[in-house]
């Protein structure tokens, strides 16, 4: 997004400046966002909120200047600390409720509140970030895929329809204090459709979670909006009724005394110019913010000098979306789902359909692929896809949205196959791959065009402890390459990301013992930087010594270049078509038959040139259309799976399938 100054007023006030980078400022939509987070800043001002000191939403480098708040984050503070004790809870549920009261008093509804976006002051926390901020009245957006959150700390209705009014900030004032008080979220899952599944359907997990704060907790973790408390009743619930200060300022004895990490309150005196930035994707100063003539006093004054001393808060949005009416057809000359067509053939639908989906945003690309060329072959059928995020499109799926199939990065889970075979309504609920997703580990590092590494070595780059590109580590696999005593520059992705899930089941199977953590959306460890996808292939485009993982599609498309893998085997393995092929032979079945058709891979694999970094991609939809679960769409699928769809999943980067494999499954889907 930018980078975060902190900086001293001429009139001795210490700030926080917030620099957009100039590539963004001329994106339309995301001026337009931080024009709506500089307005809802300016309209919130609360004891428990960071005041806004001025703003140029218009120039060239758009910039937010608000007064330094000198404190950890709470993520910061649990993660280094430990949980808070009760007390301290009751202190910052206190503080929380009574900035949302202030929000919610302008107008307006906060929709990202998390333990990231709140800031652990001596006198009481401050609730930070407006970005995805928006007017209540404004809420309930209309268009398709805008609803916006992190999924952690999102309530039951944004998940089911978008909906995000005040009662979702008290939701998640629920999740944030359960996180504070035990370490752990309530609805914590390894992916982010798994937590969306856990938060529509399941009960809070509130284990550690000490008595005095149950009531107050389960009131604002109720799964009906209408049935949780206002940010008032949640300050009249922790502090007694009481409003003196005792009940709402950490004592220093507790929180200030007790957090960890490198925070300073001091602040370096010199020009913009030749500032040190706190890095938010950009390794050079982002430009001074440049105040503009004629417009007050306090323009005038903000000139800072500026120290890397800053966190920065950074929003991940999940999209949700809603795809059109229902048109189903009625028409003849059709072939039906009773008739078992070769696995060679495309079978329309019967009656014609429209086959809505959503789901994977990684695969997005191909399906627009598919439609085309389904449509050329059933143009009686429609089909729609929306790449809402596969968590998104499994619950769109299982709540039967206006959604016939789902397109995900994992297989489901037990409890979400169960919610999938309820909406199925005893026509059983298929489960099927089709492509692989592999990632790729990618560097620039002048002088050196080819680079082998392995999975020990990758784990130590991502975990910290190769952090020299002469390490011995590196060095032993590369022996024919002169490698520069040279830091290496480490770039992860920034919150919930397919690509870290596939890098960490590899890291997770294939090096244990340097990867001692289970597979997971958010990397684990905080190694380097953490940035968006299209800003780890800026970096490694334009800066030396640096390493990252990007989806192949993404790393091909920006021409980085690609580390080769030790697997053991003759010769190191590079992510290519052949490769990738050979890597997915090696999958083994989950289930034994049934239509459940989900695939375990070995990441530790030393089969000959096996790519190991991929998971596969799966479609999920009914086995046949029903009265109660409308259309199926296995037709579509069958096309997916055919010999044209799958070539064009390899032009987008994805992998084909193997055909063994492919076969398999359309065998069973000709029998289905």
């Amino acid at each position: 997004m930018g980078v975060v100054y902190r900086a001293r007023s001429l009139s001795g006030r210490v700030l926080a400046i917030k620099v957009i980078r100039p590539e963004l400022a001329q994106d339309p939509a995301f001026r337009d966002r931080f024009r709506r987070e500089v307005a809802a800043a300016r309209r919130v001002s609360g004891a428990f909120t960071a005041p806004v000191v001025d703003a140029d939403v218009e120039g060239v480098s758009p910039w937010l200047a608000t007064l330094f708040v000198a404190g950890p984050s709470l993520a910061e503070r649990v993660s280094g600390g430990g949980p808070l004790n009760v007390g301290e809870v009751r202190r910052l549920a206190a503080g929380l409720a009574d900035a949302l009261r202030d929000i919610h008093r302008a107008g307006l509804v906060h929709r990202d509140l998390k333990p990231g976006n709140v800031l652990l002051a001596e006198d009481g926390p401050r609730v930070i970030d407006f970005g995805i901020a928006r007017a209540v009245e404004a809420t309930q957006l209309t268009r398709t895929g805008t609803t916006v959150g992190t999924p952690p700390f999102m309530a039951p209705e944004q998940f089911r329809d978008g909906t995000v009014g005040p009662a979702a900030d008290v939701f998640a004032l629920g999740s944030v204090l359960v996180y504070a008080a035990t370490g752990h979220g309530p609805f914590d899952g390894d992916t982010s459709h798994a937590i969306g599944f856990r938060v529509v359907y399941e009960e809070p997990d509130l284990t550690g979670l000490p008595e005095d704060l149950r009531s107050v907790v389960t009131a604002c973790l109720a799964k009906d909006a209408a049935g949780r408390p206002t940010p008032e009743m949640v300050l009249e619930s922790v502090t007694g009724g009481r409003a003196d200060s005792e009940a709402l300022v950490p004592s220093p004895s507790t929180l200030t005394l007790r957090t960890t990490g490198d925070v300073r309150t001091d602040t370096v005196e010199s020009h913009p110019e030749s500032s040190t930035p706190f890095s938010v994707g950009l390794q050079q100063a982002a430009p001074s913010p440049q105040p503009r003539t004629g417009s007050g006093a306090t323009r005038r004054t903000v000139i800072a000098a500026v120290a890397a001393t800053v966190v920065a808060a950074v929003t991940i949005p999940l999209l949700v979306s809603q795809v059109g009416d229902r048109d189903e057809g009625s028409r003849s000359n059709r072939l039906g789902t009773s008739t078992a067509p070769s696995p060679s053939a495309t079978s329309c639908a019967l009656p014609a359909a429209t086959m809505r989906g959503s789901g994977s945003s990684t695969q997005k690309q191909s399906v627009n692929n598919w439609i085309a060329g389904y449509r050329q072959l059933c143009p009686d059928d429609e089909v729609v896809y929306e790449g809402s995020g596969a968590g998104v499109g499994l619950l769109d799926f299982s709540l039967q949205k206006d959604s016939e199939f789902a397109l995900l990065n994992e297989p489901m889970t037990p409890s979400q196959a169960s919610g999938a075979d309820r909406r199925c309504a005893g026509a059983g609920t298929l489960q099927i791959p089709v492509v692989t997703l592999p990632v790729a580990v990618v560097f620039r590092l002048q002088g050196v065009g080819s680079l082998v590494l392995d999975a020990s070595t990758v784990a130590g780059v991502f975990n910290g402890r190769v952090t020299r590109w002469n390490d011995p580590a590196i060095a032993r696999l590369n022996r024919a390459t002169p490698l520069p005593d040279m830091e290496i520059r480490v770039f992860h992705h920034r919150g919930v990301s397919p690509a870290t899930l596939i890098l960490t089941h590899y890291l997770a199977g294939a090096a244990p013992e340097d990867w001692p953590y289970r597979a997971d959306e958010a990397m684990p460890v905080r190694t380097g930087d953490g940035l968006l996808d299209e800003d780890i292939a800026w970096q490694l485009s334009e800066s030396d010594g640096t390493i990252s993982y990007l989806p192949l599609a993404m790393a091909q498309s920006n021409k980085l270049t690609t580390a080769a893998l030790d697997t053991g085997g003759e010769e190191p393995v590079r992510p290519e078509t052949e490769s990738l092929a050979r890597g997915a032979e090696q999958a083994r079945p989950i289930s034994a038959g049934g239509t459940d058709l989900a695939l375990d891979v070995d990441h530790s694999m030393r089969s000959p040139g096996a790519y190991p970094i991929f998971r596969f991609g799966y479609a999920v939809t009914c086995t046949r259309a029903t009265s109660e679960s409308g259309p199926t769409a296995v037709p579509f699928l069958r096309y997916a799976l055919s010999g044209p769809a799958q070539l064009a999943a390899e032009r987008n980067g994805l992998g084909r399938l193997p055909s063994k494999v492919r076969n398999h499954v359309l065998g069973t889907l000709g029998s289905g």
